[in-house]
């Protein structure tokens, strides 16, 4: 069981499905190519932004685990995150890009403050709410024809404990928080569906 946690641990990691996610986010917009280009450019930037410094972190010894390292080790990636989603929620804005392009981008912004200011006290488990945030991105944005993208919630949730990574409280919040942001921040924008 343990190498398939390991397994479900690396390929659905942040970055991967922060990836998919800005990708389904752009891919169903209907702009011009080169529009759609500079989105996943500027998208795919600011979901590379932590995890360059998350693995420099590790890489000089300020992490002491790639996959799980302690809350407060976490703290200077979270801020990078905050930042780089900061900086694509205004350049949408400036730029009038679509309604869920910018949603998405204050709803990272959410999330990246959320998870800076719990790493003094919390270990929220990222893979867990960055999961979720795809799963429902994808249900909202391309419909209810990839609902079996939920499967992924339990699924990541259950790897992170396998792995003792995170307890239940760290991967129930870390959904729990995408679910509420994304719900949140697309009703406002008028682009909550449920």
């Amino acid at each position: 069981m343990r190498v398939l946690a390991e397994a479900v641990t690396k390929i659905f990691n942040p970055l991967t499905c922060g990836l998919a996610t800005i990708s389904v986010v752009v891919g169903v917009q209907q702009i011009p190519a080169d529009q759609k280009i500079l989105w996943l450019t500027l998208g795919f930037i600011i979901t590379f932004v932590p995890s360059l410094v998350w693995y420099w972190d590790f890489r000089t010894g300020r992490l002491s685990s790639l996959w799980s390292p302690p809350a407060i080790e976490r703290r200077k990636a979270f801020m990078a995150w905050t930042l780089a989603a900061a900086a694509f929620s205004l350049l949408a804005f400036w730029l009038d890009a679509p309604r869920l392009i910018l949603a998405l981008g204050i709803v990272l912004l959410f999330l990246g403050l959320l998870n800076w200011f719990m790493t003094s006290s919390f270990k929220i488990s990222v893979h867990s709410q960055i999961a979720s945030l795809f799963a429902l991105v994808a249900i909202l944005t391309v419909g209810v024809g990839v609902i079996y993208l939920i499967v992924l919630i339990p699924l990541v949730a259950w790897a992170r404990l396998q792995l003792k990574a995170h307890d239940v409280s760290e991967v129930s919040l870390g959904a729990l928080s995408a679910v509420i942001v994304v719900y949140a921040v697309f009703s406002l924008f008028g682009l909550a569906t449920f």
